[in-house]
C-alpha cells in the first residue's frame, strides 16, 4: 500500500433522489392500499458479494490507481415489457413494480443505461421493508443522456415502483431499460466494520481543527461513479459567483465522457461530535447521514493526467437545504506555506488534515501532514492555502497514521489552462478567488439582469427602469434576453399579489390577472366559507357546503370546527341484504333458485373489497350448495355472455363479484374484479367458500364499486353493492354469509366493518318484471291496487281487458257484475268503469260484449 489513489467524483442533482430515512406511509404503495401483496409482484435475483474473493482482490486493487471500490455491477437487461409487474391504479394510471433481490449485500444502488420517464410519470425506489425511500424521481429529472443511477439503499432487497397515467405506458415501456444492479459489500454505512475505519489519527471537521475552514467544509462532497467506486471531490467557485455546480476532483478517479452521467455525490456526510483522534472511537464507525444527495449525473468539461484533474458540471446543482458552499481557489505557482486537506477517507465521514509543510515538484505538491493523514477514497479531495483557497488536489501518496510519509496533489496552476474557461468566464484574469458561501446571510439573495446582461450585485442594485431583480435565483438560471412581464395574481384565498410573472402566479396557484394589472384593480373573489362536515359519524374540517354535499355529509355551519362539533357515531358500515332473480332458472338439477347478495351501504358509499383475515373469516354456503356450471369459473370476470347462447345454463352461474355481473361489466363498462389468497377449489365443485386469508377486490377509481339503488326482499329501499350472484340448489335451502368489508365514503375515506347474514328462499311475484317483488312494489306505493287483490294495477286485467272479477276468463259473472253497478257515478271509482271514463254505461255494456268468451 504505497500510494493512496483514491476518486469520488460524486456529480449529480440536488432534487433528482435525496436519499432519506422515511417513514413508512413513504411513496407509492400509499396510491390507495389496494395494490397488490409485495410478494406477488416480479422479481430479478443477482448474486450478492462473494466477500472472500473481494477481500483477497482488494489487498492489491486498494493500492492502483483508481477510485476505491464499494460494489461490483451485475449487468442485467431489465424492461418493463420483459420483467416487472403492472397494476391499474387511481385515476386511469398504471403502476409497475420491480422487486431486485441481491440477498447478502451490504447495499445496493441501480443504473438505468436506459431512461426517459414520461410527462405524467413518477417513480420511487425504497428498501423492500420501506425503511428507506429515496425522493420520487419526476420527468423533469430526465437528462439529454436518458440515463439514471441512483442513490444507494441500505437493503439486500429493493422496491422499483413507477406510476404513470395509462396512456403513457408505452413511452414508458419503450424508453427504459435497468441495466446495472451494483451489490455494495463496504463502505456507506455497512456493518461490516469498514464504515468509520479511515485510521483513528484522522480528525473529524467538527473538531476545533475544523473551526477555521467552516465555508469550506460544506463544498468538499463523497463521490461514488458507476456505482461502484468512490472518491472525494470539492464545488469550486468561479468569478461569475453564479453557483455554477462546478466539481473538482482527481482525473485518475476514472470520469470519462462514457460514464460522467453514473455520478452520485453525498453532501455533510460528518460525525456530529469530536471523536478524540488517536482513540479507537476515531478510528470506528462514525454516525454521521447518507441523507444529502444529489443525484442525476453530470458533464465532463476538463481533465488532464499531467496534473491529474478533473472537472464536472453536475447535471443538477445541490438542494438548497444542503447548503453546500463553492470553495474559493488559488492559481498561483507560489508554494504555500500553511493549509489543510479535508477528505472522505475510506468512504467515511468527512476529516480534516492540517498541513505541515509543502514542496512543489513539476507539477505536483508534496505535502507533509501535522495533524491528521489521507486514506483510499481521499483521492480527488482539495489541498488549501492558509487564505483557505484550492490550491491544488490530491494525486497520491502513502501517508498513514503509522508513517509521516508524504501525499502528493495536482497543481491547480499547473491544470489552469484547462480551467480557466470555467473558473474565469467573466475574463478578469483573477489569480485568487475567495469562498463562495450563499448561506451565511452575507448573499445577495438573487441576481439582476440589466438588459441582456446578468449581474451578481444586491437587490438595491438593482433599481435601474431596465433592471429585472430574480429573487433567490442564480444567472445561470434566468434568461435575461427575454422581457418578463408582470401583473397582479389573485390567490384563492382573496389575497391579491403585485408584480408576479404568469409563472410565478401559477407556481402560487393563483389566477393571473394579466399583463401590467395591479391589485389596485384586481377584484380576487372571496373563498367560499368552509366549516365542519360530518361523514358517516366522522367530522371533517374545512369543507365548503358543496363539497360537504357532494361527499353525502351534513355541513355543520360556516365556520365551524370539529372541535366543537359531535358527530353521530356510525356503528355499521354496512350489512348484507338479498334479492331473489328467479326460481328453476337451472333446468334439469331439480328445484333451485337464483339470488344476488347485496352489500347495503349508507348513502354515498361504495364497496372496494370483500375479505376474510384471521379475525373475521369470510364463509359463503348453503344448505345443500350452488349450482355451478364447468363453462363458467368463481368471478364474474370469468363470465362471458357471449356463450349464453350456446351454453345458456352459463348465465345462472354461481360467481363472487363487485357490481358487475359478467366480463362485459354490466351494468357498468368495464369489470376489474380481481383476487389474491383463495383457493376456489370447493366453491366451484358446488360446496361453501371458506377464506381466512384472502379478499375479491375492485380499486377505488372503478366504476362497479360505486353503490346503486334496490329494493331488499324485505321491500326495503337501499343503496347497495351486488357482491355475488348465487343458484342455489333445492327451494328449502338456507343460504349464509358472513365477511369483512372495505369502502371509502363519499370524501374518499376508508373504512372497514364485519357483517354476516343468513336468509331462505321465499317466492316471488314479479309481474311488471321490474325485478321487485309486486308484494314491494305495492307496498313501497311503486305500484296501485286500487282493488285490493294483490296484483298491482298496471298488471290487473293488462292482458285480458274486461276480466273484472280477475278470474281469467270473460264470462257471465263479468257481465252480471257490470249490470250490477249499471248507472253509478265512478268518478270515486268502480271496477266495472273499464272504460274509464268515471261512469258505468252502455258504452262499457258494450265493450265487455265485444271481448265475451275470451280466455285470459
Amino acid at each position: 500500500m504505497n500510494t493512496t489513489f483514491q476518486c469520488v467524483l460524486l456529480a449529480t442533482t440536488s432534487m433528482l433522489l435525496s436519499s432519506t430515512a422515511a417513514q413508512a406511509a413513504q411513496g407509492p404503495a400509499s396510491f390507495d392500499g389496494n395494490q397488490i401483496p409485495l410478494e406477488v409482484v416480479d422479481v430479478i435475483s443477482v448474486a450478492g458479494p462473494d466477500y472472500d474473493r473481494l477481500r483477497t482482490e482488494d489487498l492489491t486493487k486498494d493500492n492502483e490507481i483508481g477510485p476505491r471500490r464499494f460494489a461490483v455491477a451485475r449487468e442485467v437487461s431489465v424492461t418493463p415489457s420483459n420483467h416487472g409487474t403492472w397494476e391499474h391504479t387511481t385515476n386511469g394510471r398504471m403502476l409497475w413494480r420491480l422487486s431486485v433481490d441481491a440477498r447478502g449485500s451490504k447495499h445496493v444502488n441501480l443504473g438505468f443505461g436506459d431512461w426517459n420517464l414520461p410527462a405524467s410519470g413518477e417513480a420511487w425506489i425504497s428498501s423492500a421493508d420501506g425503511d428507506w425511500v429515496l425522493n420520487p424521481i419526476t420527468s423533469a429529472d430526465n437528462i439529454t443522456e436518458q440515463e439514471l443511477w441512483t442513490a444507494l439503499v441500505p437493503s439486500d432487497q429493493v422496491l422499483i415502483e413507477v406510476s404513470m397515467d395509462a396512456a403513457e405506458r408505452d413511452v414508458f415501456m419503450a424508453n427504459t431499460t435497468l441495466t446495472h444492479i451494483n451489490v455494495g459489500y463496504r463502505g456507506f454505512g455497512s456493518d461490516d466494520g469498514t464504515r468509520g475505519t479511515s485510521e483513528s489519527c484522522n480528525v473529524d471537521v467538527i473538531c476545533s481543527l475544523g473551526d477555521d475552514w467552516r465555508d469550506e467544509i460544506p463544498s468538499v462532497g463523497l463521490m461514488i461513479i458507476g456505482g461502484s467506486g468512490a472518491c472525494t471531490g470539492v464545488m469550486i467557485n468561479n468569478t461569475f459567483e453564479d453557483e455554477t455546480p462546478y466539481f473538482l476532483t482527481a482525473d485518475h478517479c476514472g470520469v470519462s465522457a462514457s460514464n460522467d452521467q453514473t455520478i452520485v455525490v453525498y453532501w455533510n456526510f460528518e460525525n456530529s461530535y469530536c471523536r478524540t483522534p488517536g482513540s479507537n472511537d476515531s478510528g470506528g464507525n462514525g454516525n454521521g447521514n447518507l441523507n444529502q444527495v444529489t443525484t442525476g449525473g453530470s458533464t465532463l468539461l476538463a481533465n488532464g493526467s499531467g496534473s491529474d484533474y478533473c472537472l464536472i458540471r453536475l447535471n443538477n446543482s445541490p438542494n438548497p437545504n444542503y447548503e453546500v458552499t463553492f470553495s474559493g481557489w488559488n492559481r498561483s505557482s507560489s508554494t504555500p506555506s500553511d493549509g489543510a486537506g479535508i477528505h472522505h477517507p475510506n468512504s467515511a465521514e468527512k476529516r480534516i488534515s492540517s498541513v505541515d509543510n509543502v514542496f512543489s515538484q513539476g507539477s505536483f505538491w508534496i505535502v507533509n501532514w501535522g495533524e491528521g493523514r489521507t486514506y483510499f477514497g481521499s483521492s480527488g479531495s482539495p489541498l488549501y492555502d492558509a487564505n483557505y483557497r484550492i490550491v491544488g488536489q490530491l494525486y497520491g501518496g502513502s501517508s498513514f497514521c503509522t508513517n509521516d510519509s508524504d501525499d502528493v496533489y495536482g497543481k491547480l496552476s499547473s491544470s489552469w489552462s484547462g480551467l480557466r474557461d470555467y473558473l474565469d468566464p467573466s475574463g478578469s484574469n483573477a489569480s485568487t478567488l475567495n469562498t463562495l458561501n450563499p448561506y451565511d446571510g452575507s448573499g445577495n439573495g438573487g441576481v439582476c439582469c440589466v438588459g441582456s446582461t446578468c449581474f451578481v450585485v444586491p437587490i438595491e442594485n438593482c433599481g435601474c427602469s431596465t433592471c429585472t431583480w430574480y429573487p433567490d435565483m442564480l444567472c445561470n438560471e434566468v434568461d435575461c434576453s427575454v422581457v418578463i412581464v408582470k401583473g397582479a395574481c389573485c390567490l384563492d384565498t382573496g389575497e391579491c399579489l403585485s408584480s408576479q410573472t404568469p409563472e410565478q402566479c401559477a407556481t402560487a396557484g393563483g389566477d393571473y390577472q394579466g399583463d401590467d394589472s395591479s391589485c389596485a384593480s384586481a377584484n380576487c373573489p372571496q373563498p367560499e366559507p368552509t366549516g365542519a362536515c360530518c361523514v358517516n359519524g366522522n367530522c371533517i374540517s374545512d369543507l365548503t357546503a358543496g363539497e360537504c354535499a357532494a361527499g353525502s355529509g351534513e355541513y355543520q355551519g360556516n365556520d365551524t370546527s370539529c372541535d366543537f362539533v359531535n358527530c353521530d357515531v356510525v356503528s355499521d358500515y354496512v350489512e348484507f341484504k338479498h334479492v331473489i332473480v328467479g326460481e328453476n332458472l337451472v333446468p334439469g338439477i331439480g328445484p333451485n333458485f337464483t339470488v344476488d347478495i347485496m352489500a347495503a351501504v349508507l348513502p354515498g358509499n361504495r364497496i372496494d373489497a370483500v375479505a376474510g383475515n384471521s379475525s373475521q373469516s369470510k364463509v359463503l354456503s348453503s344448505t345443500n350448495g350452488f349450482y355451478q356450471n364447468s363453462s363458467g369459473g368463481p368471478l364474474s370476470t370469468d363470465i362471458n355472455p357471449n356463450f349464453y347462447t350456446f351454453v345458456p345454463e352459463l348465465e345462472w352461474d354461481s360467481r363472487v363479484t363487485i357490481g358487475a355481473l359478467d366480463q362485459t361489466g354490466a351494468p357498468f363498462g368495464s369489470n376489474a374484479l380481481g383476487s389474491v389468497g383463495i383457493n376456489w377449489t370447493q366453491f366451484e365443485n358446488g360446496g361453501t367458500l371458506s377464506v381466512s386469508n384472502g379478499t375479491w377486490y375492485v380499486l377505488p377509481d372503478d366504476e362497479q364499486g360505486n353503490a346503486e339503488q334496490f329494493t331488499a326482499n324485505d321491500c326495503s329501499n337501499r343503496e347497495g353493492v351486488r357482491i355475488a350472484r348465487l343458484t342455489v340448489n333445492g327451494l328449502d335451502s338456507t343460504v349464509s354469509i358472513e365477511a369483512l368489508l372495505q369502502g371509502r365514503d363519499g370524501l374518499g375515506n376508508t373504512w372497514q366493518d364485519g357483517a354476516s347474514y343468513s336468509f331462505d328462499y321465499e317466492a316471488i311475484v314479479d309481474c311488471n318484471g321490474n325485478s321487485v317483488s309486486d308484494t314491494c312494489d305495492i307496498a313501497n306505493g311503486d305500484s296501485q291496487d286500487s282493488d285490493g287483490n294483490g296484483i298491482p294495477d298496471e298488471c290487473d286485467n293488462s292482458d285480458c281487458f274486461g276480466d273484472i272479477n280477475g278470474d281469467g276468463g270473460i264470462t257471465v259473472d263479468d257481465l252480471l257484475f257490470l249490470l250490477g253497478e249499471f248507472g253509478q257515478d265512478c268518478s270515486g271509482g268502480c271496477d266495472s268503469d273499464i272504460n274509464d271514463d268515471d261512469a258505468v254505461d252502455v258504452n262499457d255494456l258494450l265493450e265487455l260484449l265485444g271481448v265475451f268468451g275470451n280466455d285470459c
